[in-house]
C-alpha cells in the first residue's frame, strides 16, 4: 500500500512540472516582434508551386540580438534571413540526427529583418493534401521565437 502511494506521489508531482514547464511559451523574448505572427494560407493546391511568404522581426531594445540558428517544423518548409546586407541560406527541419549548423546573425538595437519562407505544398506527394500547422523557429541567444502559418493543401 506505502508503494502504491510513493508511486503516485511521484507520477503526480512529476506531471505538476511538467505543467508548469509548458505553461512557459518559447516565443516570448521581450523587445522582439514580428509582423504578422502567423499567416492563414487558405486553401493552397497541392500543384500550385511554391508558396512564399514574409515575416518581419524587429529588436525594440537598445541592445543586439544574436540569431544563432533556425529551423523549421518539417521537410515541406525553409527559411531564411536578411539583416542589413547579411543574408543566410534556407534552413529546414532538422532531425534523424541531423542538425542546422549556427547562422550567428545579429540583428542591431531597433533594426528589423525580413524572414522568407517557403512552404512546398507538393513535397508530401499525393497523398499530402489536408489541414496543416507550420512553425519556423527562430533561436536567438534570448531565447526562441515561433513564426507560425497554416491552411489547407487541396487537390
Amino acid at each position: 500500500m506505502v508503494s502504491i502511494l510513493v508511486i503516485v506521489g511521484v507520477a503526480f508531482l512529476g506531471s505538476k512540472g511538467a505543467s508548469n514547464q509548458a505553461e512557459t511559451p518559447l516565443t516570448e523574448i521581450p523587445g522582439l516582434t514580428s509582423t504578422p505572427e502567423s499567416y492563414d494560407l487558405g486553401n493552397v493546391p497541392i500543384d500550385g508551386g511554391m508558396v512564399t511568404k514574409n515575416y518581419e522581426i524587429k529588436n525594440t531594445t537598445k541592445e543586439k540580438m544574436k540569431l544563432k540558428k533556425i529551423a523549421t517544423s518539417c521537410m515541406c518548409t525553409k527559411a531564411s534571413v536578411e539583416a542589413g546586407d547579411k543574408k543566410t541560406r534556407f534552413f529546414g527541419m532538422e532531425g534523424h540526427g541531423d542538425a542546422n549548423p549556427a547562422v550567428n546573425l545579429e540583428l542591431k538595437a531597433g533594426e528589423t529583418a525580413k524572414v522568407v519562407v517557403n512552404f512546398d505544398p507538393a513535397a508530401h506527394g499525393p497523398q499530402g493534401t489536408g489541414a496543416f500547422d507550420r512553425i519556423v523557429w527562430l533561436y536567438f541567444s534570448e531565447g526562441v521565437k515561433e513564426l507560425k502559418f497554416n491552411g489547407e493543401v487541396i487537390k
